[in-house]
């Protein structure tokens, strides 16, 4: 009860949780002053490779993503990261048919669960516990769900204890799946799809599903649309012209939402390593940074990932923590730790004005 109190006051403080790339083959260090930034907002910085941060998915403060055979599973703040031993994707002759995710939490009882999909040759379904460490299969998704490859694809989010699959392919459907009955089902989709592209993404604004969709009628403008989940009615939450946000028009751009504060002021980024904020009171947009990879909303976790004590013996599970650069050096890693991420930092950047002066 106390780890739930303690993240529900968090969420009035959200991070922003950004990806910084390095090569592996060079000495990890402290990040440069970041002098692009204005305002005064806390920054986590994960660092990884460019593959991961394009798969990376994050709920309530932890962060999944897939490697060959394994889906990994961290925790920022407190350090920790489990692997788990995942059989390897079936073999597709196309890579829009390759393996969807999902990761989110059940709001029942606030195990966080992995899900992968298959759709060729047959479909195929299976959920991991992390508290358990075991796949299960499940009864497949009703249909093949589209999600793109380009940048990453269009992510899943999780919302409320549910999963979200944005599918664009011969219409716009919106695939969700009930972290604690286990069951799939349509959301409706009220909101005007003309404007829904490959470009358009689902995200979790303030335990609300959202959708960002860029109009270009007339001028360019982005538009998000945000579902009450009982009613499972959509509202145009805002609108605002994207002309303040020094876009050319060749440029192929895409936006992300990252998040709303409460004065109505948004962050959002670009493809393009872009991160923008739009202030509601004067109508304008800023450029906060010109080269940052967002990844998401950051949310601090302080409840420790489950050991591997209490799973089976016969599943392959790596359990370790993660090292943290300091100002005089770098701390050891455990030995046994195999894959790309190497470290975490948590750096204050301090911004003028982010949020508000």
């Amino acid at each position: 009860m106390f780890m739930e109190r303690r993240m529900s006051l968090q969420k009035s403080h959200r991070k922003i949780l950004a990806a910084y790339n390095f090569d592996p083959r060079d000495r990890p260090r402290l990040l440069p002053e970041p002098r692009f930034f204005e305002g005064d907002e806390q920054m986590v910085f994960l660092h990884c490779t460019d593959a991961q941060r394009d798969s990376m998915m994050t709920c309530d403060g932890l962060v999944c993503f897939p490697e060959p055979n394994w889906v990994t599973v961290l925790n920022p703040s407190t350090r920790q990261l489990r692997r788990f031993r995942a059989g390897p994707d079936p073999e597709s002759p196309t890579e829009s048919e390759k393996c969807v995710m999902g990761f989110g939490r059940d709001k029942v009882t606030g195990s966080y669960r992995v899900v992968r999909m298959f759709f060729d040759p047959n479909f195929y379904c299976e959920i991991l516990d992390v508290n358990i460490g075991e796949w299960l299969q499940l009864n497949p998704p009703p249909y093949m769900v589209h999600v793109g490859r380009r940048d990453g694809g269009r992510k899943s989010v999780c919302v409320n204890g549910s999963i979200y699959w944005l599918h664009i392919w011969w219409g716009v459907k919106i695939l969700a799946l009930n972290l604690h009955t286990l069951e799939f089902h349509d959301v409706s989709v009220s909101f005007p799809t003309r404007w829904v592209t490959f470009d358009s993404k689902i995200v979790n604004l303030h335990d609300r599903l959202a959708i960002v969709n860029t109009k270009t009628e007339h001028e360019r403008s982005l538009e998000i649309w945000s579902m009450d989940a009982e009613e499972e009615i959509w509202t145009n939450t805002y609108s605002f012209s994207l002309a303040g946000a020094t876009i050319n028009p060749w440029e192929q751009t895409s936006f992300t939402l990252v998040t709303v504060s409460k004065f109505g002021d948004v962050l959002f980024f670009d493809n393009l390593k872009r991160l923008f904020k739009y202030y509601k009171e004067t109508d304008e947009i800023r450029c906060l940074s010109s080269d940052i990879c967002v990844i998401s909303p950051y949310l601090e976790n302080l409840a420790p990932l489950p050991s591997k004590l209490g799973c089976h013996s016969d599943l392959d599970i790596m359990t370790s923590r993660c090292g943290l650069l300091s100002g005089s050096g770098i701390s050891k890693l455990l030995k046994g730790i195999t894959f790309d991420i190497v470290l975490i930092t948590l750096v204050r950047c301090l911004f003028k004005n982010l949020w508000n002066a």
